[in-house]
């Protein structure tokens, strides 16, 4: 998951991050360390910023920022490089953080974010007003530290009505110790008789979480986490004529299983 904020009209802030995120692991009392690639796709050098935060999901999908520290943080086993640089024009930097759970440290998912921050700017977008806006990117980690597993069950399919669109949904519990994710080429056929591929939308569920996860029909293009995939242009949705029936093998980051479904309104 890769939170982007920057507004589109802060031009000097074009950063792209690689990998969007990290699932590492490791055993109490031990450090595990990562490295990031940082590239600044701007003809400008920016100042950057980086601080621990955490973050939580939304209903739809998007990430919410805290700095404050929750009682159960894992931020203060996090050391990252450094607190701030330059990134010079078409320039590329590789940033590196290390976690170390404490000894003693009972099984858990540690979960926090990198934030990197551009420059504040002053931006006038008509007549007497002006306000700063700061681009930012968070980086999303993950480490499991002992034996800590998800446990996903699917509790309902239903059809819901997504930016206009009737869409088939899967409400998706988790009663595990840690992430995970569904992933499956599911077949389906709707009332018409029309034949499709679906695929589940790749969001995490959180543990003690239940999510709904969208089934995106499978149009060839790359898995996004999005709970729906917006029309290019002025495209037409592609319309499901319901009752439609699914079925494939679905996998639920430990296991695979068969699912057979028929999502109706």
């Amino acid at each position: 998951m890769l939170a982007i904020t920057a507004p589109a009209f802060a031009d000097d802030f074009a950063l792209a991050v690689s990998p969007p995120r990290f699932e590492l692991s490791a055993d109490p009392g031990d450090t595990v360390r990562a490295v990031a690639e940082l590239s600044n796709r701007s003809d400008v050098a920016t100042q950057l910023t980086f601080a621990t935060a955490e973050w939580e999901l939304t209903p739809d999908g998007g990430v919410t920022l805290s700095e404050a520290i929750k009682p159960d943080s894992c931020r203060p086993w996090v050391a990252i490089e450094r607190r701030q640089t330059t990134l010079q024009a078409r320039a590329q930097l590789r940033y590196r953080f290390e976690v170390t759970p404490p000894p003693e440290t009972p099984p858990t998912e540690c979960r926090f974010a990198i934030v990197v921050s551009g420059a504040e700017e002053q931006v006038s977008p008509g007549g007497d007003m002006s306000f700063p806006v700061r681009g930012q990117i968070a980086l999303i980690v993950y480490v499991a530290v002992g034996d800590v597993k998800p446990d996903l069950k699917i509790i309902q399919a239903d059809v819901v009505d997504l930016n206009g669109v009737q869409t088939p949904v899967l409400m998706v519990e988790n009663t595990g110790t840690a992430h995970g994710r569904l992933s499956a080429f599911l077949n389906g056929t709707d009332a018409n008789g029309k034949k499709r591929e679906f695929t589940p939308s790749t969001l995490p569920i959180l543990p003690g979480e239940t999510r709904m996860i969208t089934l995106n029909i499978d149009d060839g293009g790359d898995a996004v986490e999005a709970q729906i995939q917006p029309q290019a242009g002025n495209e037409e949705p592609d319309l499901i004529a319901y009752p439609l029936k699914v079925s494939g093998t679905m996998n639920d980051t430990i296991n695979s299983f068969s699912f057979e479904g028929v999502f109706e309104p």
